[in-house]
């Protein structure tokens, strides 16, 4: 009785095992070539001609019928693969994450899930101290542009824990190298999180895909856009200007106090534009013109005054501008430029400010 107990509450495992059945000879052979193909490239391949699949259970010597498939349209034969779980450091803050292990005859591959934005392949050669790292971004699987940074966030981080040091190993053209790999992850990671803030700023949606096709002149107005809008930056006009005799502005009773060659301030609203991922944003500019000094000064016959201005080599003229989303702010910010003129006088071009961005990273 107790060897009988004992075979009831066994813990022996259960196995369950399935036979293929095929059209014919021709087909068997196929399916083993197919499992070769597996084994020496670990890709997935069809296999034609299978008819049906019947699965068993096993147990104790015994075998039930579990289940039969049958009317076959596609039988696929692929590697075994294996989740690996790894933690990671994103941006400060634990998250684990899932890669894929596959065997073949002459390597071990870890990849990700096909569907993953930023899809890796790293593939171990069996014997040898080599590897290689591939990897293809897939903007159109993500729903979101939030989705797409914190893609690129955990890549940065995933390269971070698999090469903990600033390797210069080039790749097999020369041409990249594997810091040059994880310095682009760094900074466009932080680029997708400026384009994130400024969808959340102005309550827009960009559909991930257009990125596919996203221009150099577009990324410098997505830079440009977040410089003003989101950090509130003063930007310096990069344009130079010209003395002119259009250089002018018409006064009342200015003759009085200004005189040839002193400094002038002049304020003005404006506006700027940007094109970006079939997004087209209108901002409202308030404006500063530095170093302008007087040059002539006119009196009209309507009793104005016409006061020419111009610059000087060691100074030229230049402009320095804010921007907000109403024409109310860039007013109200004119009238009151002349409080906080030094933040003016000193900003720095929107390229000088963008370069900063990516240098840093």
């Amino acid at each position: 009785m107790a060897n009988k107990l004992k075979e009831i509450f066994s813990d022996d495992m259960f196995n369950i095992s399935g036979t293929l059945h095929f059209s014919d000879g021709e087909a068997y052979k196929n399916f083993l070539s197919a499992l070769e193909i597996v084994y020496a490239e670990g890709r997935v391949v069809p296999v034609e001609g299978v008819t049906s699949v019947s699965t068993t259970v096993g147990h104790l010597g015994t075998k039930f019928p579990l289940e039969e498939k049958t009317n076959i349209t596609q039988f696929l034969v692929g590697p075994a693969v294996d989740p690996v779980p790894i933690t990671l450091d994103v941006d400060g803050k634990e998250k684990t994450i899932t890669l894929l292990r596959s065997r073949t005859k002459d390597k071990v591959i870890l990849r990700s899930e096909p569907d993953s934005i930023v899809a890796f392949n790293i593939a171990f050669l069996l014997g040898e101290n080599k590897h290689t790292l591939n990897f293809k971004v897939q903007f159109e699987k993500a729903k979101s542009i939030r989705e797409v940074a914190d893609s690129f966030s955990i890549a940065a981080a995933l390269l971070a824990h698999l090469y903990n040091r600033e390797d210069n190993i080039l790749s097999e053209d020369g041409n990249i190298s594997l810091s040059d790999i994880k310095g682009y992850f760094r900074r466009y990671k932080s680029f997708f999180n400026r384009l994130s803030a400024i969808e959340s700023k102005l309550a827009i949606s960009i559909s991930p895909g257009l990125l596919n096709a996203l221009s150099l002149e577009e990324q410098q107005d997505i830079d440009e856009l977040y410089l003003l809008l989101c950090e509130k930056k003063v930007v310096r006009l990069s344009a130079k200007l010209t003395s002119t005799s259009s250089t002018a502005v018409t006064m009342n009773n200015a003759e009085a106090s200004l005189g040839i060659g002193d400094k002038i301030a002049l304020t003005f609203i404006g506006s700027i534009e940007f094109s970006f991922l079939k997004q087209s944003v209108t901002l409202h500019t308030a404006n500063l013109l530095i170093n302008a000094l007087v040059k002539d000064i006119q009196k009209c016959d309507d009793g104005t005054v016409r006061v020419l201005y111009g610059d000087t080599d060691s100074k030229p003229m230049y402009i320095s501008f804010s921007a907000f989303q109403t024409s109310e702010e860039a007013k109200q910010e004119s009238e009151t430029i002349m409080q906080h003129e030094s933040i003016y006088v000193n900003a720095l071009t929107s390229n000088a400010y963008i370069t900063q961005y990516y240098e840093k990273q």
